[in-house]
């Protein structure tokens, strides 16, 4: 067995696919009460911090192109750092929490300020701890005490919550993809990830990389803000993100022959991702794609075989990530189920 296998964090990334299939199987039983919820019109606004908030990120560009509501995703902590700045921003808002302690003070604290701004707003919230405080005070509770881990880290649970976040805009306008799509790719998971891990590891054991860089863009660019973070976590080891053009206007810069790339291709940027992998070969030969199609120039191509959404594309750029941060901090003498002085959960 490798080493790497006898940390509870791998065992949590690489049988995810377990959570995630409740996670949807779930929420397809929450349909009809998540659409009742959202029955007024109005601003749907994702509140959160961490992790979450980067899945935020990108859930709130889902539900703006599933739903054509105007969407948002604020960090907790900017509303208490600067409170006024969100009185009267938003019309008839709904409040979508994910959260997977539901006791991030933070959290709470901004809750109430913009309870006391919008008093009549509803509260989402989805928890992963069960009996939190955020549960209390949300008018609907979505609760994924499976998805929870028992490392320190956001892995599975990113994953599960990124998830039930672009389902509920799927559930709130009626249709069916991302549930059906959903569905076939975690059928398939277990073979992904299997078929990933060899590369993952040659990536990691043979060579030497002293930075990673994440790009994307669009409905995926939180989670591969989130894809950098988790090496960061996990692995206690120097990464980056940005968005792809972004990229290429001053912070390519940073890359050279140890520089590790991961780009997650997006339908919308694929005429673009040729040439800007080519300029990236200049620096370095380790660039690598997670697409749902051919990624020409790239050293290795994490391909889903359907013409998945976005969204799938990006959940399985988010494992990919999550594996190589484990194999990272083992190789350089870290614990990956508690790094550093982390905790679950952050108190003011």
């Amino acid at each position: 067995m490798e080493t790497v296998q006898k940390y509870l964090c791998y065992e949590e990334i690489h049988s995810q696919y377990v959570q995630l299939r409740e996670t949807m199987s779930y929420l397809k039983q929450q349909r009809n009460a998540i659409k009742a919820f959202f029955e007024e019109k109005g601003d749907v606004v994702f509140v959160a911090c961490g992790s979450s908030y980067w899945l935020s990120l990108s859930a709130k560009s889902t539900m703006k192109l599933k739903t054509g509501r105007n969407s948002y995703a604020i960090k907790a902590g900017d509303v208490l750092l600067g409170e006024k700045e969100y009185e009267g921003r938003f019309t008839n808002p709904t409040f979508i929490c994910p959260s997977r302690s539901g006791s991030t003070s933070e959290v709470l604290e901004a809750i109430k300020v913009l309870k006391k701004y919008y008093p009549n707003a509803k509260l989402l919230s989805l928890v992963e701890y069960q009996d939190s405080p955020l549960e209390k005070i949300s008018d609907l509770c979505l609760s994924l005490s499976w998805a929870n881990e028992k490392s320190v880290c956001q892995t599975r649970s990113f994953s599960c919550l990124y998830l039930s976040c672009v389902l509920i805009a799927e559930c709130i306008s009626g249709e069916n993809v991302l549930f059906e799509e959903a569905a076939r790719y975690l059928e398939k998971a277990p073979e992904y990830y299997e078929r990933e891990i060899p590369v993952l590891r040659e990536l990691v054991e043979k060579n030497d990389i002293q930075k990673l860089i994440c790009l994307g863009s669009g409905v995926q660019y939180g989670v591969c803000i989130e894809g950098a973070y988790i090496v960061i976590e996990v692995a206690e080891f120097a990464s980056n993100y940005f968005q792809l053009f972004e990229f290429r206007h001053g912070p390519i810069v940073l890359t050279d022959k140890n520089t590790a790339i991961f780009l997650v291709s997006s339908k919308k940027s694929k005429e673009y991702e040729e040439k800007i992998v080519g300029e990236i070969r200049q620096y370095t030969d380790m660039v690598y794609g997670v697409s749902t199609g051919p990624m020409p120039g790239t050293t290795h191509t994490f391909q889903l075989e359907e013409d998945y959404s976005d969204e799938i594309a990006a959940l399985h750029f988010v494992f990919c990530l999550q594996s190589i941060s484990c194999r990272i901090a083992v190789k350089h003498g870290r614990n990956p189920d508690s790094p550093g002085d982390l905790v679950p959960f952050i108190q003011l």
